[in-house]
């Protein structure tokens, strides 16, 4: 897998993490667990595999990036790729990746697009056991009724079983929104109105307002809001207050963002963070 390797990290860093990776496509077996652990800031380049991947940080918080949108996930998500889907992940914080692989068509009812999944106690205990100790696993040691063979199947019925989750910002397509997302993206905190981001891609608010809707399915209001809030997962995680972290994505105050957060997750950021839901 091609990594993006920042000047930042060491050779010997780089060179630990490149040797951990093998053909996970040519392992013949039907689920394969691969840990990998990366420091924060970490980029994993634009890639796919034969194998569908769900991928999980039991420690840490992830960004996972198709051409359709972008999935954040802490220890309690994880972001289901079905295979040949290209994709490109961004470590936000030191990460245990725990990413499993599977032959794809091997079960129905696997999710057919890109999702976030919530991580039940279960089925995080289901893939620390499932993590393999070599990168050559024997074949045999998946025959059915072995235990790795039940644990596999447990698995498929875990990853079917758990419901999709808001945590997903889906990118338009449309040549005057890419830009307006790609800036507040990299910018959250960027208060700019719909009415100033209009002018900057020249065209009406109205027209960028119809396009949001018709691309993503939100209004502009509401994707900026949702981009924040699954952008908060990363400096709540590394421990930041909440008005800290209200006031650095553009809130107007922390009271807003709370409410905002508990409408797209559920439950207040503290709730949240505290484990699964």
């Amino acid at each position: 897998m091609p990594q993006a390797k920042a000047q930042k990290f060491s050779a010997a860093v780089r060179e630990a993490i490149d040797a951990q990776w093998f053909d996970v496509d040519a392992v013949p077996v039907p689920v394969l667990v691969v840990p990998i652990n990366y420091p924060a800031d970490w980029h994993i380049e634009p890639h796919y595999h034969r194998k569908s991947q769900l991928i999980y940080c039991c420690a840490g918080v992830m960004t996972v990036e198709t051409a359709h949108g972008q999935w954040v996930a802490p220890p309690n998500r994880c972001v289901w790729v079905p295979g040949g889907t290209e994709h490109e992940i961004r470590i936000n914080q030191a990460a245990a990746m725990r990413t499993l692989y599977v032959e794809p068509d091997i079960r129905a009812g696997l999710p057919p697009l890109p999702c976030s999944l919530a991580v039940s106690p279960l089925l995080r205990e289901l893939i620390l056991a499932a993590v393999i100790s070599t990168q050559a696993p024997d074949p045999k040691d998946f025959a059915p009724g072995t235990p790795n063979a039940h644990i596999a199947e447990v698995l498929l019925d875990q990853i079917i079983a758990m419901p999709a989750s808001e945590l997903h910002i889906p990118m338009p397509s449309d040549r005057r929104l890419r830009p307006i997302c790609a800036a507040l993206t990299a910018d959250p905190g960027d208060r700019r109105s719909l009415k100033d981001w209009a002018e900057r891609v020249g065209t009406s608010d109205r027209t960028i307002e119809r396009l949001f809707m018709q691309e993503t399915g939100l209004t502009f209001h509401r994707w900026r809001e949702q981009m924040r809030v699954l952008k908060s997962l990363t400096l709540l995680g590394s421990g930041r207050a909440v008005k800290s972290v209200a006031l650095e994505l553009g809130f107007a105050n922390p009271s807003t963002f709370i409410t905002m957060f508990r409408k797209i997750m559920g439950v207040t950021p503290g709730a949240y963070l505290k484990g699964p839901i």
